[in-house]
């Protein structure tokens, strides 16, 4: 198999994610001095970081399960500085046994060893507390340094000892990061809640009927909202997967008092949530938005809105679009709070759980239309990141980044839109020296100029 292959994605000859724009690549670059067509934001100072699966060796058996690769591109001064990549080097790519050491080892301490391991850490990158950490749900976070080199787990002092969500909410009233971790063992849900400077000042168990697949939550300005779904984790990987879907178990809403107090369950249609854009509380309502599908895997994502009334404990929820969806993104200004924008990934040709190309949408919850983003033919982009002009700026005033995979030329670029002129055409275009695969969640990195950085292994601490 080459990591350059051009093939359909959805040709049955070998599995999606190893051909096509998915397909891996080999190679860590290093570049400087991208070019770029049109005309960077002179305010658009820091470092896009993407996240998504590499399998070093060009196989894997899912998608999910490839080694861990981050991309970075380093904006500032209108110029587009440096492109990176690099593999996390966890202790599946290192190829460190994590087993037991010896015959009888104590299961907590082997367990304690695979959760430093890191897992595939795959799926998103985030910044919180001067460091930035790759993530996946199954381990620990690894944290990175500014160049994107591995430095190690990263366990918040020891005060976190489950597995972490790849979907972290940082509060944009208290600068908290609450977060969460989901596991086959006891406890099956535990919440979290870290201060701006990365010290956990919260850890709480949330008692549920087994465990279920997690992936992500919201928060709002007084709760954290959980989805606890028919999708039941087992360990039992026969089928290729820790999951098994269960009829029998109700999909419910579970609403967590950030502050501490009971916790309320509330029954919804059974479905899966996939990914969450926002949660907000609006005259005694709790408002959650996200992506559901009716089973677990292949089945078509859409963008729903689930209405609990906390007094009644009535519910309400709505499809709100016919298209297939995912990866939903808004201002993170808005985390919690009442939001009028919703960026998203619409998949076009949508077939056996893959689709044939895709562009991007924007929902406005106001006049309840929705406008697409067209960017040329065979170009697939990837998940937004809103980036705001300035901390006064309005929701829409800001950029959107997302990496593109031109399909047609087999090249990728970092594109620049204006949030506030959606649907034009984009403001910039940096060329990256190599394909970069579709891959899954990134984040907006504000890191210190290279020419005032400590060395490369430690962020400043802000």
């Amino acid at each position: 198999m080459s990591p350059q292959s051009k093939a359909d994605p959805r040709s049955p000859s070998e599995p999606f994610w190893l051909k096509g724009h998915f397909a891996p690549v080999a190679n860590e670059v290093t570049a400087h001095e991208l070019p770029v067509e049109g005309e960077l934001p002179q305010g658009l100072a820091g470092t896009y970081v993407r996240n998504g699966p590499n399998p070093k060796d060009g196989v894997s058996p899912h998608w999910w399960f490839g080694d861990g690769m981050v991309h970075g591109i380093h904006l500032t001064g209108g110029k587009a500085r440096w492109y990176r990549n690099r593999y996390v080097r966890t202790a599946k790519f290192t190829g460190t046994a994590l087993g037991p050491t010896a015959p009888g080892e104590d299961a907590g301490a082997v367990r304690a060893r695979r959760l430093r391991g890191g897992g595939t850490s795959n799926t998103h990158v985030t910044e919180h507390g001067g460091r930035i950490l790759s993530m996946v749900e199954a381990a620990l976070p690894m944290e990175l340094d500014r160049e994107l080199s591995t430095v190690g787990a990263f366990d918040f002092g020891g005060a976190v000892d489950t597995p972490m969500t790849a979907h972290p909410k940082r509060c944009p009233l208290t600068g908290e990061l609450h977060f969460f971790g989901y596991q086959v063992v006891r406890p099956y849900l535990t919440y979290y809640i870290a201060d701006a400077g990365g010290r956990v000042i919260s850890k709480r168990e949330i008692e549920v009927e087994g465990a279920s697949y997690m992936h992500d939550f919201a928060i709002t300005e007084r709760y954290a909202v959980f989805f606890d779904s028919p999708a039941r984790m087992t360990r039992d990987w026969s089928a290729g997967m820790p999951f098994d879907w269960s009829d029998s178990h109700p999909a419910r809403i579970g609403v967590v008092p950030r502050q501490g107090g009971k916790v309320r369950w509330f029954d919804v249609e059974p479905g899966q949530l996939g990914h969450t854009a926002n949660a907000f509380e609006r005259a005694g309502t709790l408002v959650l938005e996200g992506i559901r599908s009716a089973r677990f895997e292949a089945a078509p994502p859409y963008l729903y809105r689930w209405e609990i009334d906390l007094e009644s404990g009535h519910t309400r929820e709505r499809q709100l679009d016919g298209r297939p969806v995912e990866f939903p993104r808004i201002d993170g200004r808005r985390n919690g709070q009442p939001h009028r924008y919703t960026y998203v990934i619409e998949m076009l040709d949508f077939a056996d759980g893959v689709p044939g190309g895709a562009r991007l949408r924007r929902y406005d919850s106001e006049t309840d239309t929705s406008l697409a983003q067209e960017l040329g033919p065979g170009q697939i982009p990837g998940e937004c990141v809103f980036v705001p002009k300035s901390a006064q700026s309005p929701e829409d005033g800001g950029w959107l980044l997302s990496l593109v995979c031109d399909s047609k030329r087999d090249i990728s670029e970092l594109v620049v839109l204006d949030a506030g002129n959606f649907g034009a055409a984009p403001v910039a275009r940096v060329r990256l020296p190599q394909r970069v695969p579709f891959g899954i969640h990134g984040s907006w990195v504000t890191v210190a100029d290279e020419r005032a950085a400590p060395p490369a292994g430690r962020l400043p601490r802000r």
